[in-house]
């Protein structure tokens, strides 16, 4: 499969929107403007063409992005990059250059960042240990408190193991599995139907 590449540094122009596709998915879109610019003999600097491009990302890449991004922060964004056509506000049809992201950081050559390393299940909303009552288990256990340690939730089992499989929804069958190193499907952002969600906080 034919694949353009491409790494752009630009500056996020609206803000980044997360949803939600029919599979459960998770989807974040947003638009980079990126300018050139070239020195003239007198040492001016002049600016070329504005180029805008829309970018989307999946799963834990597109919750972080959503937590991590805001309108006006210099970014590099690399992906696959490719063109989709779209009907305008006055009916006439248009393209845009849209960026499947694969990597999505902040620009540190105009201002700092600070990370904060996250798992994928927790990006996503699936980390089982951050539930209070899974933590105070874990305290219960490692403070030798058996009455609290008694109280432990299904999940959780006498060493302080969590099962990140247990629905507590669920009829004790086998359940399909969505973290880990599995990935999640995408779908498809432009005909599936999807709902925004709360960003992600930590």
């Amino acid at each position: 499969m034919n694949e353009t590449r491409i790494t752009v540094h630009g500056n996020v122009v609206s803000e980044p929107v997360e949803r939600q596709g029919r599979n459960g998915s998770v989807f974040t879109t947003f638009r980079i403007a990126t300018t050139p610019y070239r020195r003239t003999a007198d040492g001016r600097y002049l600016d070329g063409d504005t180029s805008f491009y829309s970018v989307i990302a999946f799963n834990a890449l597109a919750a972080n992005a959503a937590a991590a991004l805001r309108k006006g922060h210099p970014v590099i964004v690399e992906g696959n990059v490719a063109i989709k056509q779209y009907v305008g506000s006055d009916g006439q049809p248009r393209l845009s250059p849209e960026i499947d992201a694969d990597h999505i950081g902040h620009d540190l050559s105009w201002g700092r960042a600070t990370f904060e390393r996250v798992s994928r299940a927790a990006a996503l909303g699936q980390d089982r240990t951050a539930d209070p009552d899974v933590q105070a288990t874990l305290r219960a256990l490692s403070d030798g408190d058996a009455e609290g340690a008694s109280q432990r939730p299904a999940h959780v089992d006498a060493d302080g193991v969590v099962d990140d499989d247990y629905d507590p929804d669920g009829d004790g069958s086998e359940t399909a599995r969505t973290g880990g190193d599995e990935v999640l499907a995408t779908g498809d952002p432009e005909t599936d139907d999807y709902e925004v969600v709360a960003p992600f906080s930590a």
